[in-house]
């Protein structure tokens, strides 16, 4: 996990906003392989770190008043040696264990560790987490549109 900080207002430390970004630099589907045309663009499944770390860099050099501590988990996920396989039970930080299916589903397996990490060992007061997690989003939502899901009716204000 990389954890970045940035506490622009001092003075209100008890509103801080948590990012949380998903990032496989590159995506084979591990032992559940993709086909290899599919894995062109796999190098691009980091568009959820990469959004948190461009907004943390536009947050820290406009020197905005507001406290943000962002989390990015990266990783890959390919074949080797190291990496788990279908029928395998994992476990997470919140320790609990996760029996591994298709290792192709790897997105919420990426997210969770980092999710949870920034909810018991940060002080934030939101999280919001930024992840390419799913083609079916875009089959449904087309390429102009973001699928979003919340339980803050706030959010959208």
């Amino acid at each position: 996990l990389i954890v970045m900080r940035y506490f622009g207002d001092k003075d209100n430390n008890d509103k801080v906003l948590g990012l949380v970004g998903r990032g496989l630099t590159y995506d084979s589907g591990g032992y559940s392989i993709k086909p290899t045309d599919s894995m062109m663009d796999m190098k691009n499944d980091m568009g959820g770190a990469a959004s948190v770390i461009g907004a943390m860099s536009i947050i820290a050099k406009r020197q905005l008043k507001i406290n943000v501590i962002a989390v990015v988990a990266a990783c890959e996920n390919l074949i080797s040696g190291e990496a788990y396989k279908p029928g395998e039970v994992i476990g997470s930080m919140a320790g609990k264990t996760i029996e591994i299916v298709n290792t192709d589903a790897e997105g919420r397996l990426t997210l969770v560790d980092a999710v949870h990490y920034i909810i018991n060992n940060e002080n934030v007061d939101e999280v919001i987490d930024l992840a390419t997690l799913t083609g079916a989003a875009l089959v449904a939502l087309g390429e102009t549109t973001t699928a979003v899901v919340t339980n803050n009716d706030k959010f959208y204000g």
